[in-house]
């Protein structure tokens, strides 16, 4: 049978700065370059149909881009063993390039088993750090280090010119495979959301430069004009539209400023908190500090399981009667994007002042953040709901937020037009609205003339309750080691 090599795309969706197309293209043999869409992996419950739509349309971008040199991207609808398997009964596979996945445990699991069958079969599986970050690490000694190198090598250049061209006719067997249909709601274009691909991620890094990096610090916890002075490659990133590398390069032609020096810190940041994720991944299931375990498992259960579905449901669809709150939320639901300081509001509103669990929390964000990133996700999580038992404690006041970051409410106008024909004051804190002033206006939901919580009372016995637990001697016993082990020193 014929040798071939296989180049598996996953979260790496672009040409540029691509190290395992380069090393395909350097082993010589014709490639397959496929991207496969996993039936068992779609059931994930962090995953929602924007993501889908992102990848479809960053698959489009690729194809596209790959016409020139007379390539073709195939795409299938396959678990990759299977698939793996039905290739391997018409070509010999030689080796298997992709980039490292650092993600949830679905696809952790399926790398694992593909480890297994590349040893059986004896195909080479060669992968490639996608960041800054080293399989199998623990602690922190090193890293630094090792990261800067990282982001200093060059850009890989790949010549697919070179790359000599494998076929599949129509008829081949393997088609049978080949992805015929997508869901409908996966191809429509949501002109609320960022459009995928690597050309889009180009366009949008150097508008970014161009007009938007200069105001960077001055809008960056602001939930309203973050949306066009942050950078908003999150998205490119988490899909590889864009890889980090090529990211600072183009930073690095710049001259020096303080918000390309907090610019370049994000992109560090990333690296650090993925490499934490690799380290220690148990924390997609449970808290980073594991006294907090019986902590919260015996609060949950002393909890209203009626009420916390009710508080949930007002929490998770933006009407908790808390304005800024809910326009964050609907935001995030409408468009897939909010900014970094508003999703750690919605994580202390949650995990504090409605007492959510964290788990069903973090599910519920990782499905509609369109740049959800695992190895960024789950840290962030664990130390905004309070669980590492080292990280500051922030318990967010919803209306302190709100007044200062979105002072003329012009956030909470978009997002909750229910509250558009009061003055801006109410629109901050409708509940405090008199009588008299109630009789000028429509009257508002239930939510906005009374929140489903008092802020002031569940922020003081949220400090009373996760103060304790901090100070109790099981948390304090655990952290000693947690602080060792993490990747840097936290800021």
């Amino acid at each position: 049978m014929q040798q071939i090599n296989l180049v598996w795309l996953k979260r790496d969706l672009r040409l540029e700065d691509h190290a395992p197309l380069a090393a395909a293209v350097d082993a010589g043999l014709p490639t397959l370059i496929f991207y496969s869409f996993e039936p068992t992996l779609l059931n994930d419950p962090h995953l929602h149909e924007s993501h889908q739509r992102f990848i479809v349309e960053s698959l489009a971008d690729l194809s596209k881009q790959l016409k020139p040199y007379q390539l073709r991207l195939y795409v299938f609808w396959s678990d990759v063993i299977p698939l793996f398997e039905a290739i391997q009964g018409h070509f010999q596979i030689n080796s298997l390039f992709s980039h490292q996945e650092i993600g949830v445990a679905s696809t952790f699991e399926r790398d694992k088993a593909v480890g297994v069958w590349c040893r059986k079969t004896g195909v080479r599986w060669r992968e490639f750090p996608q960041f800054a970050v080293q399989r199998g690490r623990h602690g922190r000694k090193g890293w630094s280090k090792f990261a800067d190198q990282f982001f200093d090598q060059p850009l890989i250049k790949t010549d697919l010119n070179r790359l000599p061209k494998l076929d599949l006719a129509a008829d081949h067997p393997l088609m049978a495979l080949k992805c015929q249909q997508l869901p409908s709601r996966w191809l429509k274009t949501h002109a609320s959301y960022q459009c995928g691909g690597e050309v889009q991620a180009k366009q949008q890094l150097d508008r970014f430069i161009e007009s938007s990096l200069q105001q960077y610090t001055f809008h960056i916890s602001k939930p309203d004009t973050s949306r066009y002075y942050s950078s908003r490659l999150s998205a490119y990133l988490a899909y590889g539209n864009l890889s980090i590398r090529h990211v600072l390069h183009q930073l690095n032609t710049l001259p020096s400023s303080r918000h390309k020096s907090a610019f370049y810190s994000r992109m560090r940041w990333h690296c650090h908190f993925v490499q934490k994720f690799e380290s220690d991944c148990r924390i997609e299931f449970e808290p980073l500090n594991k006294a907090y375990r019986s902590l919260l498992s015996d609060h949950q259960a002393s909890l209203d399981p009626i009420q916390q579905q009710a508080l949930f449901e007002a929490w998770s669809t933006g009407n908790t009667g808390y304005p800024l709150v809910d326009a964050c939320m609907r935001s995030l639901l409408q468009t897939g994007f909010v900014n970094f300081r508003m999703r750690s509001m919605l994580v202390s509103v949650a995990c504090h002042h409605l007492q959510l669990d964290w788990k069903a929390v973090a599910i519920h964000l990782a499905k509609h953040f369109l740049d959800f990133e695992a190895g960024i996700h789950y840290p962030q999580i664990q130390m905004q709901a309070g669980l590492t038992g080292f990280n500051t404690l922030r318990i967010y006041n919803p209306i302190q937020q709100s007044l200062k970051q979105d002072a003329q409410a012009k956030f909470i106008n978009e997002f909750v037009p229910e509250l558009a024909p009061l003055p801006t004051p109410l629109q901050h804190q409708p509940y405090l609205m008199t009588p008299l002033e109630a009789l000028m206006f429509e009257p508002l939901p239930e939510h906005y003339a009374k929140p489903i919580v008092d802020f002031v009372e569940t922020g003081r016995a949220a400090r009373e309750r996760l103060w304790s637990w901090r100070n109790s001697a099981a948390v304090k016993a655990a952290v000693p080691q947690l602080l060792k082990n993490q990747v840097v020193t936290d800021a």
